[in-house]
């Protein structure tokens, strides 16, 4: 059975076949971290699911669904989907206390394993708390910056979502002026001090934007035709480079 929390009030659309009728598609643990991971942000994560069950075994062996809405995770008795159960299925957690643990043991160890992933989720499920990773302080809660700085050399950001740095690298010289309107604007400092710095390019725009703020940050400059490098980070170490869109 579930716990009820704030969030059971939420109810959003998904026009797609009835529950009864939509066939449960099981992930093991990378394709769902990978999944989560494919979200812009933790809003989204909690829009697109309503719910995280799986079978049992641990996390590292075990098959998961994430049922798109709570009206199908659940049946009329608030218990888990009778379909889902045929496959062996159970409650798991809610998507987002499985992306917090998620982050909790990313930020303690940025270049962490699918074990790792999975010792943290395990963890979480039978005590109901964050599993502390040895030689972490725990008042911090993260790694060292000489352990962040190494993940982010190796293409792997701060956060389980994809993350992207913005840079102006060139302007026409003719939309020199509407490029430094759109600086000052976009990092709130004066029309004069965005023109001197968009006349000593490069110039960063923003650090680890989600997508969906990277794609704001860079349109206004490239209506203008200038020229913008992005570089992508990684939610974990394994999946290929995010796109920007």
């Amino acid at each position: 059975m579930r716990t009820s929390t704030l969030y059971d009030t939420v109810r959003l659309p998904f026009p797609a076949l009835p529950a009864q009728r939509r066939m449960i598609e099981l992930l093991d643990l990378r394709q769902t971290l990978d999944t989560l991971a494919a979200c812009n942000d933790d809003g989204e994560v909690w829009e697109r699911y309503g719910w995280v069950h799986a079978t049992e075994g641990g996390a590292l062996v075990a098959r998961f669904w994430l049922p798109p809405s709570e009206e199908e995770a659940w049946d009329e008795d608030d218990e888990v989907a009778i379909a889902a159960r045929a496959l062996g299925l159970s409650s798991f957690l809610e998507p987002a206390t499985f992306a917090d643990v998620l982050d909790v043991q990313k930020r303690q160890r940025p270049l962490s394993t699918l074990e790792d992933y999975a010792r943290a989720l395990d963890y979480y499920a039978e005590y109901d708390a964050f599993l502390q990773v040895p030689g972490i302080d725990e008042a911090l809660g993260e790694a060292s910056a000489a352990e962040q700085e190494a993940a982010q050399v190796m293409g792997v950001g701060p956060g389980i979502f994809a993350s992207f740095d913005v840079v102006l690298v060139a302007c026409p010289a003719e939309h020199m002026k509407d490029a430094a309107s759109r600086v000052a604007a976009l990092l709130a400092i004066p029309v004069g001090e965005a023109l001197a710095r968009c006349r000593m390019l490069p110039l960063s725009l923003g650090q680890h934007l989600d997508r969906r703020r990277c794609g704001e940050v860079r349109a206004p400059f490239e209506e203008i035709g200038a020229t913008l490098q992005v570089h992508a980070y990684r939610p974990f170490p394994w999946p290929a480079e995010p796109s920007a869109g």
